[in-house]
């Protein structure tokens, strides 16, 4: 799996070490330069630690101990601020009826495999944006065509045999 670093702007310091949630977001139709550049930009107050492009390529954009603003009011089983313990993965995305290519979830599966292995983030801790967005209704990303039945249970087996290999 090959990353390009990316670094931005907006990030700050984690409150604690404790990472163990992964949220999930799309672009909302912006391309992955155009996310980048927002990123960059110092009036948009976004960031997130990686960005996974059409073509499958993973951007780095802030480190994982570091803080990303990728999740804004937002609740996770009645704990706020779920920026202070996640990894915000922001995927590129045309609309809600454009498929994901294959390339694209490719490297999202193992970009999310390695990071569920070496932080035993447990799966139902993989989430969408959608699911924490207070108040509830506000983020409806990464969609309604983003495949999570088939998603998880891909993912589930890929860190399976990761735990499997390593063993």
């Amino acid at each position: 799996m090959e990353i390009v670093s990316y670094p931005v702007l907006h990030k700050s310091k984690r409150p604690s070490e404790r990472i163990d949630c992964i949220v999930l977001h799309d672009t909302g139709g912006k391309t992955a330069a155009a996310t980048l550049a927002w990123f960059c930009h110092e009036n948009s107050k976004v960031s997130s630690h990686y960005l996974v492009g059409k073509d499958g390529r993973i951007y780095r954009c802030v480190e994982e101990e570091e803080k990303a603003w990728h999740a804004g009011t937002s609740n996770l089983w009645g704990e706020d601020n779920v920026n202070d313990f996640s990894i915000g993965i922001e995927i590129v995305d045309d609309s809600d009826i454009d498929p994901y290519p294959d390339e694209q979830l490719a490297s999202l599966f193992d970009l999310c495999a390695d990071i569920i292995f070496r932080r035993k983030i447990p799966l139902n801790r993989v989430i969408g944006h959608q699911h924490i967005g207070v108040p509830q209704g506000r983020k409806v990303d990464p969609g309604k065509d983003f495949p999570w039945y088939d998603f998880l249970m891909t993912l589930g087996e890929r860190v399976v045999e990761k735990e499997v290999s390593d063993a």
